[in-house]
């Protein structure tokens, strides 16, 4: 066996270069039989096509928003907010112009922003609505040291800061029959109308104290051992706080309990990511911003049920009772055996279980419906539609992205240029 030899042949080469190579070798050439030659037609990807182009194509996506230097915050929240129906018509049925009055400016810079997004295909830069936010809100104008631009902002006090002004400019009950007990269109679609509930741990003797109190969003609060939306949100409805006992003349320890009497017809729930860190060893003993990175994994569809109060849960019992026995009718009718066996379950039923289940439905015809806008049959399930994430360990850095869900199980991503994605992302 020769010496095995390795290297490029080139039609100028010489034999001699080929040390080791003997007559009768074996030779294994590696390479193309002929040139190959440049396709006809450039392979062109959907990522690298503009708005526009996929029009032209058939495939309408939703315009982008142009970041402006830090405006992702504020980019994502818009198009996570678009979705909302009943929230566009009362922006667009809103009359005002353009005035002293801060709020209004506001309101009119965001029916013009939605306007602008409907009727085009490309991104659009939002400098008036920016403008006339730093213009009201001069907190979301805080620029960085040695000016290297406007500062990255918290998503969630962008979206406080407006609905509380639309809450304030939208009162006119738009695509709702009616917004009362809400006072306003804002609170009519996010409002949740909450119960709490102290009781004192060191003295029955101190009578408990009710209060209710108005909501736009819960909050999923994260520990080192929360796993799911559901466990953290259940972190902020319970717990113990310190508070002054007038029978024992001394701050004492107080059970909290929430609990939801009345749901929103759109649920918004805020993990709570960012906290902050005291820092006593700094040189100025104030503290840092920091981000709780633990993946929390949250379903398809949310069911409040858990989180409202006896009243309510009675409300929405009767609806989820209707749907568990129209479940059953239907493996009933496909499967006999199985319906044998759910017969000599209900017979098995303990009579408390029964006077309970009769009992709510009974009360269910005198009582409040569920919430502004629901539906009859409302179970308390709430399907994602839309999630904002940000992406970094800092919340004064970073970027933010909104992932709206589209037609066909679908996920946008919604930034300068929207692109659509299955929906795999759980966390």
């Amino acid at each position: 066996m020769s010496k095995a030899w390795k290297g490029i042949l080139k039609e100028d080469s010489q034999r001699n270069q080929f040390s080791g190579l003997q007559n009768g070798s074996t030779l294994m050439l590696m390479g193309s039989a002929e040139v190959v030659t440049k396709p006809k037609e450039e392979t062109i990807f959907l990522e690298d096509l503009t708005s526009k182009n996929i029009a032209e194509l058939g495939v309408v996506y939703p315009a982008g928003l142009k970041n402006l230097g830090n405006t992702c915050f504020m980019n994502a929240t818009m198009q996570c907010l678009r979705p909302v129906k009943e929230f566009r018509e009362a922006l667009e049925q809103h009359s005002s112009s353009m005035s002293q009055d801060l709020e209004q400016n506001v309101t009119i810079a965001t029916q013009r922003l939605y306007k602008e997004l409907e009727s085009s295909l490309e991104s659009l830069t939002p400098s008036i609505f920016v403008s006339v936010l730093r213009q009201a809100y001069p907190q979301f104008a805080q620029q960085m040291p040695r000016g290297q631009g406007y500062m990255q902002q918290d998503s969630e006090e962008f979206l406080s800061t407006l609905l509380s002004t639309l809450s304030r400019t939208l009162v006119r009950p738009v695509g709702l029959s009616s917004i009362a007990p809400a006072k306003n269109v804002i609170q009519a679609l996010f409002g949740l109308e909450l119960n709490e509930t102290l009781t004192c741990l060191e003295s029955d003797m101190e009578p408990k104290i009710e209060k209710k109190e108005d909501a736009l969003k819960l909050v999923c609060n994260i520990t080192i051992k929360t796993n799911l939306v559901a466990e953290g949100i259940r972190i902020g409805l319970a717990g113990v706080i310190e508070k002054h006992s007038d029978v024992l003349g001394r701050n004492a320890q107080w059970k909290k309990e929430i609990r939801v009497n009345r749901l929103p017809k759109y649920l918004c729930v805020q993990f709570m990511r960012f906290f902050w860190k005291l820092t006593p060893d700094s040189q100025d003993h104030t503290g840092v911003k920091c981000k709780m990175l633990r993946p929390i994994t949250f379903p398809q569809v949310l069911d409040a049920y858990e989180f409202c109060s006896d009243e309510l849960q009675a409300t929405l019992r009767v609806a989820r009772e209707k749907n568990a026995e129209k479940i059953l009718n239907e493996f009933r009718e496909s499967d006999e055996k199985g319906a044998e066996e759910e017969k000599n379950a209900v017979e098995d039923m303990d009579m408390e279980d029964v006077a309970a289940l009769e009992a709510a439905k009974s009360m269910s015809l005198g009582l409040k419906p569920s919430g502004i806008g629901l539906p009859v049959d409302f179970q308390g399930n709430y399907e994602l539609f839309a999630i904002l994430t940000h992406k970094g360990r800092s919340a004064d850095s970073g970027h933010y992205m909104a992932w709206v869900h589209h037609k066909g199980g679908e996920l946008r991503l919604c930034s300068s240029h929207v692109k659509c994605l299955r929906d795999e992302l759980c966390r």
